[in-house]
């Protein structure tokens, strides 16, 4: 049985966003094995989950040496057939050991902090090295890049363009549509923006927050319900008297960790995805639109591409006065609330569930197992 190895930081977050992707290998005949922080979440799945205690963070020579060799022994002891690593952190890795001869599938799930206009010199170096190495590496054998926009492909590729082979674009995370309900509006007023989202600088969710201010302050009954929790692994996330202004905003709730998001969407009437960048496909997005729940973003890589003029409304990012004008419209017509809803649920069925997904990650499995 041939084995394929997946790495990713912790092992919730392959079992959130990826345990399509392992059912599918095992469907494909695969044996499946997961490099990761482990706490038990996968528990009861069929896989070997192999206990690699690395933060998302650590990219000093001494953290990256010893993370390298920890994967170097899973390496050696494995020979794994197909390495599958997800994230900045994760490629990073896998471009800097052994791979014993192993096909190599790329997914670059975003490049967050990286992508962002205002990262400090040495965030830019780092990019400008990554992108450098990463595409060294494809031009090896057996070597495919996975992306879930064609920005990243782009920024990847720079004056080289890779061959189509060499490139398989996967709908994010995709998302299993019989989980997410289609629900009337609640009652209003007031109308509710959601948000979910990890509470982080380039998730733009101070610009909702600002937004909401302003409309409130314009007399309009809209509020604004944040789901998510801070994550000080990220050197972006929002510090405690920040998020202590947010709670003191009239009209602002914040609310944690949710663990049923249909629900959460069933209660709101439009969904926002203020986005700075450096996002792959946001999953938050396209389980809003599972929901049917119009959406307003930004022009963000993958945020745009998804909703396009169907789905909801595109700002400009950091622009707080298309994001005010965007929501106002929505907020005072039903009708096309309802429309762009519909519209969203529609483009999720057609390209954008699990089984996508799936399909398309084991076609990159084919593509590297090629000699």
């Amino acid at each position: 049985m041939p084995k394929i190895l997946f790495i990713v930081s912790e092992d919730w977050f392959f079992r959130s966003h990826f345990k399509a992707l392992g059912e599918r290998a095992r469907a494909d005949g695969y044996e499946v094995l997961i490099a990761g922080r482990e706490s038990d979440a996968l528990a009861g799945e069929q896989v070997r989950v192999l206990n690699m205690p690395f933060a998302r963070g650590g990219f000093g020579p001494l953290a990256l040496r010893r993370q390298i060799r920890q994967l170097q022994a899973v390496i050696d002891a494995e020979r794994p057939d197909i390495i599958h690593p997800f994230s900045l952190k994760s490629i990073t890795l896998t471009m800097l050991l052994n791979a014993r001869g192993a096909g190599r599938a790329f997914a670059l799930t975003g490049r967050g902090y990286l992508a962002l206009s205002t990262a400090p010199i040495w965030a830019k170096l780092i990019a400008w090295s990554f992108r450098n190495m990463l595409r060294a590496a494809l031009d090896k054998p057996r070597s495919v890049l996975v992306v879930e926009n064609v920005w990243d492909r782009a920024w990847v590729e720079g004056d080289r363009p890779l061959p189509e082979k060499r490139v398989v674009l996967m709908p994010g995370a995709g998302v299993e549509t019989n989980l997410y309900h289609v629900t009337r509006e609640p009652a209003s007023p007031p109308i509710v923006v959601g948000v979910v989202s990890r509470l982080i600088r380039s998730k733009g969710i101070d610009l909702a927050v600002a937004a909401i201010k302003q409309l409130r302050a314009k007399g309009l009954d809209i509020a604004l319900r944040i789901a998510g929790d801070s994550d000080p692994e990220n050197p972006e996330f929002v510090r405690e008297d920040e998020l202590a202004q947010w709670r003191a905003t009239p009209g602002v709730e914040l609310v944690g960790r949710i663990s049923d998001v249909s629900t959460f969407w069933a209660g709101v009437h439009i969904a926002c995805v203020p986005s700075r960048g450096g996002e792959g496909l946001p999953r938050s997005l396209l389980e809003a639109a599972a929901c049917a729940r119009p959406i307003v973003t930004t022009d963000a890589p993958g945020c745009g591409d998804f909703t396009g003029d169907a789905a909801g409304i595109i700002t400009p990012r950091e622009d707080i006065g298309a994001l005010v004008a965007a929501l106002e419209k929505l907020a005072t017509d039903a009708t096309l609330r309802q429309r762009l809803g519909g519209r969203a649920r529609a483009r999720i069925e057609a390209g954008y569930t699990v089984q996508h997904a799936a399909d398309q990650a084991s076609h990159a499995w084919a593509l590297v197992l090629k000699r």
